[in-house]
């Protein structure tokens, strides 16, 4: 007796490493990109003397839970004063409130129904703090001019050496605990591929977090975009 006849049931994203990987992104990572975006710029509206990182953390939630978002692939990280110096899963949002002049670090990591990762960080800056203003907008600028220099199968130590020139040449010190400036990102699974470092000469197709974290003059700033490495070209999300 044959089976009953079905339809067939593949993942919505289906990951060909190579030069052979799709030309444009997946809708769906499109979406889970958009998403955490939103949600980082909901914890900046949130930002305001006195305002705790666990209650920036309940707005982005709040955010999220009202675009049908019910997880994560790791902790929200939310850094205010000192604590935007340290960005990793065992660093949890805490009680520490911001002050009249601050900076706050936010770094989201949605998963959408349907199965694809986010992943964004932001800064936001409260009151009269001209270093935090200046260190931003340099660093935002290398980070794009980084991204802008992303090509397709680009080896991942390579696209490095390009960040850290620039950083290193505007004052900056790179303070990522694995010193690096990003990840693979796959349905399912960060770093599959590693990370974007000085020792990982893997060629970069489909989805990677770009994600510069530095310090300077004691202000610790970080951005961070997913970008596409498809067949013919890259795409920023």
């Amino acid at each position: 007796m044959s089976a009953a006849a079905g339809p067939r049931i593949v993942p919505p994203w289906t990951y060909r490493p190579g030069p052979d990987v799709a030309i444009e992104p997946p809708p769906g990572l499109v979406k889970a990109q958009d998403l955490a975006k939103g949600a980082a710029a909901a914890g900046i509206a949130a930002l305001l003397p006195g305002v705790t990182e666990r209650e920036i953390e309940l707005a982005i939630g709040a955010y999220l839970a009202a675009e049908g978002v019910a997880h994560v692939w790791t902790i929200t990280n939310v850094g205010l004063g000192e604590n935007a110096r340290i960005c990793f899963p065992t660093h949890p949002p805490t009680d520490l409130a911001a002050s009249e002049r601050d900076l706050v670090m936010i770094d989201v990591h949605p998963i959408t129904a349907e199965g694809f990762w986010g992943d964004c960080t932001r800064c936001g800056i409260v009151g009269d703090y001209p270093e935090a203003r200046k260190a931003l907008a340099d660093l935002t600028a290398i980070h794009r001019e980084t991204l802008a220099k992303c090509r397709p199968g680009m080896p991942a130590n390579v696209l490095f050496g390009l960040s850290e020139e620039r950083l290193t040449a505007e004052g900056f010190v790179l303070l990522d605990l694995l010193a690096n400036i990003g990840h693979s990102l796959t349905p399912g699974a960060a770093y599959l591929h590693q990370f974007i470092d000085a020792g990982n000469d893997t060629a970069m197709w489909g989805a990677w977090a770009v994600e510069p974290f530095v310090s300077r003059d004691g202000v610790a700033v970080k951005v961070e975009d997913l970008v596409w490495f498809g067949r013919d070209a890259c795409t920023v999300l």
